[in-house]
């Protein structure tokens, strides 16, 4: 169950406090990012990919439906890679951590600048009312509860189909092209996420030329359908359970954020997403540490389940 039942209620300010207490007492954990360790880890989603392209570009049809879902799947895992790059955990270079974010992100259409810019504020105001996260799903925690069937047929679809990032991104490309800067970010962000922008644009226009020239559906095989198909509504489903029907408007992290303890096939495609109350309790640990926090801090998470089918099956039995 995600929490016990008759549970003794414990004030938010006591429940922060005690959280405080503890990343004081558990700041032994925290180690210097390892890049040969995420290295490893992005030469690998490298490798998968690459191999999901060729699967994909070929022309027996089973080979490219196995192309195509491979290929998807990996862009939603540099999305998770993409987010370690964010907090600079990656590599100890900025700039190692700035440029290596900003190819991951083309894929998914994910701006580095946007979303790292996003992302930290969110780290700061969740359990408030003006978080915001930068994928926006709609009904991002689960608030609507009375709503008609059709009503929740279409939030699942839009969240799940992702069209809110690619308008969000459409957008902002738009605003790019015009040179102006972003609603809440200052100039030097917003140059940045102008160059994020410019580049995902460039890669489409040459992925389009090289379409052309060949004569071969290479954009469409090896981006379109892998990113539609495949990668949105697998990354919709690795960022669901993350603060989904939690406290959103209590600020201790055991209580506003979930973690699930699945296997390692499942912690390496999500890159740790899946201990998520660890990451918010501390943002700065790198993430193949988050297995020795969670060994400290299981006891006390509000929200846990002990895999994703667990998590999945009674969120559809709700």
């Amino acid at each position: 169950m995600d929490a016990s039942a008759g549970e003794t209620a414990v004030p938010s300010s006591s429940r922060q406090q005690e959280a405080a207490h503890l990343k004081a007492t558990l700041k032994r954990l925290r180690t210097e990012p390892r890049g040969w360790v995420f290295s490893l880890k992005l030469a690998l989603c490298v490798v998968l990919t690459g191999t999901g392209v060729t699967l994909a570009l070929q022309p027996v049809l089973w080979c490219r439906i196995v192309g195509v879902l491979l290929t998807g799947a990996m862009f939603a895992h540099a999305a998770e890679l993409q987010h370690e790059t964010l907090h600079n955990l990656a590599y100890r270079s900025s700039r190692a951590n700035t440029v290596t974010g900003i190819v991951l992100g083309l894929p998914m259409l994910i701006s580095f600048a946007a979303y790292r810019a996003t992302h930290m504020r969110h780290h700061r105001d969740l359990g408030t009312p003006m978080n915001r996260e930068f994928f926006d799903y709609g009904d991002q925690y689960g608030e609507n509860s009375e709503r008609s069937r059709l009503a929740v047929f279409l939030t699942w679809a839009v969240r799940f189909s992702m069209v809110y990032h690619y308008a969000f991104f459409l957008a902002h490309l738009g605003r790019s092209l015009l040179g102006r800067d972003f609603p809440g970010e200052n100039a030097r962000v917003s140059r940045r996420i102008r160059r994020d922008h410019f580049l995902i644009a460039t890669t489409a226009a040459g992925l389009g030329a090289l379409t052309w020239w060949t004569g071969n559906a290479i954009i469409v095989w090896a981006w379109i359908l892998p990113l539609l198909l495949v990668a949105a509504p697998v990354h919709a489903a690795i960022e669901l359970p993350e603060h989904y029907g939690c406290e959103t408007l209590n600020r201790d992290p055991f209580a506003n954020t979930r973690t699930i303890r699945s296997n390692r096939i499942a912690m390496w495609f999500t890159n740790g997403n899946n201990y998520h109350v660890e990451h918010h309790l501390m943002p700065n640990l790198p993430i193949e540490r988050l297995p020795d926090l969670h060994t400290e801090v299981r006891d006390r998470i509000r929200y846990f389940h002990s895999g994703y089918l667990d998590y999945f099956v009674k969120l559809l039995r709700k």
